[in-house]
């Protein structure tokens, strides 16, 4: 984190919260990648490019990474669910001797940054993929699953088996990896074809599932419907399973902005709803997930306002009585383009915040993605870190995962009497409360305050280190799995 002014009072200044996320995914190319920049670098060159990604990431001002691990029935990581991904070694299902979702949590972590695990459900294919897929890829050991549509190789979700699978593959890194969040994005069942002949949309051909699952069930002659049901089953059951395992992991979703033509009034295009069989609106009244990035890429002055419209709509009670955190995602991706201002982006995230205000709720945003933000020797994080990233900020707690308020924390200090020699600082829990992170305020001698984000190992005595002896006081506070925090602990010291 960054430098703070001090208040009037000299205390610390009060944390800033609001979710600054970007996504990141290998796809693209040279141009476009956040990570690997191309299959088959070495281990040693893939480990340098992931550190100046985190570096990246924080450099921008941004506080959590949402990281591409499940692109096409594939993995970046180590699982018996999936084979290594293509985009790791150039070959699909070849060690590339480490375990990079690994790696990248434990990189984010040192930098005060969140880590969620992006996946792609049911996507089985990329459609330019031109190799040939591991033995163990999911188009070899269940290609009664896998449904060819126009350009797209796609696992069926009409399948239970199918689903219990893709379930189990995101479950799989819940348990084994000390990820922050889970997240999926709109793919679902794929965006409509055309018939290259007729011009006409293609359906999807699940043809086989609905006969066996879907007609003559409660669901009568509507396919559509059975495959909404598919879906939701699929999204409310991710989110249960998570939730049974560990509880302080966050769901997010980040369906397409807009739920349906017409919501509200005068909006116009894709609907999801009949297209993706996504009933978005219903899983954020059902609390499936705790946060959705909807995917709000269109530019606050044109001519259908799409953006400012959906970006109230999703926020109202009747769309989210619950009070999830609603954090759309941005098209970063037009930076630079004719049609889009260079304030385009730091006026949509204002439009956010005062909405969220107004609201009375947090605010945050998604970048779409990260590459468009540090491209041209970052010129687009350069502008937002002037106009809109100017005070660094924490993510959002969850506060319907839990009620508790974390106990302050026990904070000793160790005097120190000789100069050079470094100040210790010993941090515990206060209680037997389950802590995530130390927030470390420290005070410089010309009363500015800095603060850092240090995770926390739990249950045990945390040391800090603080080698400059300009340092005057710390405060210190827990924040527990699912992101409250406690009241400062502030120490100073006389010697």
């Amino acid at each position: 984190m960054g430098a703070q002014s001090a208040p009037m009072n000299n205390a610390p200044p009060e944390p800033k919260y609001e979710f600054r996320g970007a996504w990141v995914t290998p796809i693209g190319g040279r141009e476009l990648a956040e990570w690997p920049s191309r299959p088959g670098l070495p281990m040693n060159q893939q480990k340098a490019e992931l550190v100046a990604m985190m570096d990246n990431v924080k450099a921008a001002g941004l506080n959590a990474v949402i990281f591409h691990v499940r692109i096409a029935g594939d993995a970046l990581y180590r699982t018996s669910y999936a084979p290594w991904s293509v985009f790791l070694t150039g070959v699909s299902g070849q060690d590339p001797g480490y375990d990079p979702l690994e790696y990248a949590i434990e990189l984010a972590h040192e930098r005060g940054l969140q880590l969620h695990a992006w996946f792609n459900p049911f996507r089985a294919m990329l459609p330019n993929f031109r190799g040939r897929a591991a033995a163990s890829h999911v188009t070899n050991t269940h290609p009664g699953w896998i449904r060819d549509y126009g350009s797209q190789t796609w696992i069926d979700p009409g399948e239970p088996g199918a689903r219990g699978e893709v379930l189990g593959a995101i479950l799989d890194v819940v348990k084994r990896y000390d990820v922050d969040g889970v997240h999926i994005d709109d793919y679902f069942y794929p965006y409509k074809e055309a018939d290259p002949r007729s011009g006409r949309a293609m359906d999807f051909p699940d043809q086989t599932t609905w006969l066996k699952y879907g007609i003559g069930s409660r669901f009568g002659n509507s396919r559509d419907d059975w495959r909404r049901h598919n879906v939701d089953d699929f999204v409310a059951t991710l989110y249960n399973l998570v939730k049974q395992e560990k509880p302080w992991v966050a769901v997010g979703i980040s369906p397409f902005g807009i739920w349906r033509p017409g919501y509200p009034a005068g909006i116009s295009g894709l609907d999801a709803y009949s297209q993706l069989y996504a009933d978005s609106r219903k899983w954020l009244i059902e609390g499936w997930a705790d946060y959705y990035s909807p995917q709000l890429y269109w530019p606050i002055g044109s001519a259908v306002p799409r953006f400012s419209q959906l970006n109230v709509w999703w926020q109202a009670p009747e769309q989210n009585p619950l009070g999830r955190h609603i954090w759309p995602g941005l098209a970063t991706m037009h930076w630079g383009k004719p049609d889009w201002r260079d304030t385009e982006i730091a006026s949509q995230i204002e439009l956010i915040r005062s909405t969220h205000s107004i609201v009375g709720s947090v605010p945050g945003h998604v970048h779409f993605r990260l590459s468009f933000l540090t491209r041209n020797a970052g010129e687009a994080s350069r502008v937002l870190n002037s106009n809109v990233y100017q005070d660094d900020a924490l993510v959002p707690g969850y506060p319907w995962l839990s009620d508790s308020v974390p106990a302050a924390p026990r904070v000793d200090l160790a005097p120190s009497y000789m100069l050079h020699v470094p100040r210790h600082v010993a941090i515990a829990a206060g209680d037997t409360a389950e802590i995530r992170w130390w927030y470390i305020q420290t005070k410089k001698a010309d009363g500015s305050w800095e603060a850092t984000l240090q995770r926390a190992v739990a249950h045990t005595v945390n040391y800090l280190v603080v080698d400059n002896f300009n340092i005057l006081a710390i405060s210190v506070r827990a924040v527990n799995t699912s992101g409250l925090m406690s009241a400062p602990v502030i120490r100073e010291w006389n010697d």
